[in-house]
C-alpha cells in the first residue's frame, strides 16, 4: 500500500538534499520504490544512495528488498525554470555567465535552447576539451560528420554501391541474381 504523500512530504521537508531526503524516508521504513516515485527519481538513484551508505557504514540503514512494481523509469519531463535570471547572467549577445544548480546542472538561456532546437528527448552533441565545453545541435553534428567523411571520398564515388557490391561478392551473388533476373 503506497504511503500517504503528505506523510512523505513531512518526512522529507526538513532536508535540503535529495540524498538526505532518501535517507530520511528510508529511515522511516518507506520502500525504495515508493521513495523513487515520491521524489521523481530513478529507483537506481535511491538504491545507490542507500547501498553507498550501507557499504561505508554510515547510518543505521539495513539492506533489504524493495517492491519494484509500479516503478516506471523514463526521462523526466523538461521543466523550464521561470526564474531564469537567477541562473543565467546575460553579458552581451551570445555571452553568458551560467550558475550551476545544487545538482550540478546548468540552465541554458532560452535563446540558446531554441537555437539548439531543444525539445524533450532530442539530443545535442557535446565535446569537452581543454577546459571548454561545446554544445551543438544534432543536425549540426550530423552535418559536421558528413563534411568530415566527404573530404575522404572522391567525387562521383558511391560508398554505398561499393559496400553492396562487396557484400554480393562475398555471398557469391551476381548482378542478375540480385536484381531478380533469370
Amino acid at each position: 500500500m503506497p504511503d500517504d504523500t503528505e506523510r512523505l512530504a513531512r518526512i522529507a521537508a526538513p532536508h535540503a538534499t535529495v540524498a538526505d531526503k532518501i535517507r530520511a524516508l528510508a529511515g522511516e521504513g518507506v520502500p525504495r520504490a515508493e521513495i523513487a516515485r515520491f521524489l521523481g527519481k530513478r529507483y537506481q538513484h535511491v538504491r545507490n544512495v542507500l547501498e553507498g551508505d550501507a557499504q561505508s557504514g554510515g547510518g543505521g540503514y539495513v539492506l533489504g528488498k524493495a517492491d519494484l512494481s509500479g516503478v516506471r523509469e523514463g526521462p523526466r519531463a523538461f521543466e523550464r525554470d521561470e526564474n531564469e535570471a537567477e541562473w543565467v547572467d546575460r553579458r552581451s549577445q551570445g555571452v553568458y555567465w551560467l550558475k550551476p544548480r545544487s545538482d550540478g546542472s546548468l540552465l541554458l538561456p532560452r535563446e540558446v535552447a531554441e537555437a539548439l532546437q531543444l525539445t524533450m528527448g532530442r539530443r545535442v552533441f557535446a565535446t569537452f576539451k581543454e577546459g571548454r565545453l561545446e554544445i551543438v545541435s544534432g543536425d549540426t553534428a550530423l552535418a559536421d560528420a558528413q563534411a568530415l567523411v566527404r573530404k575522404h571520398i572522391s567525387p562521383g564515388r558511391s560508398v554505398v554501391d561499393e559496400f553492396i557490391a562487396g557484400r554480393r561478392a562475398m555471398w557469391g551473388e551476381d548482378d542478375a541474381d540480385a536484381e531478380g533476373g533469370d
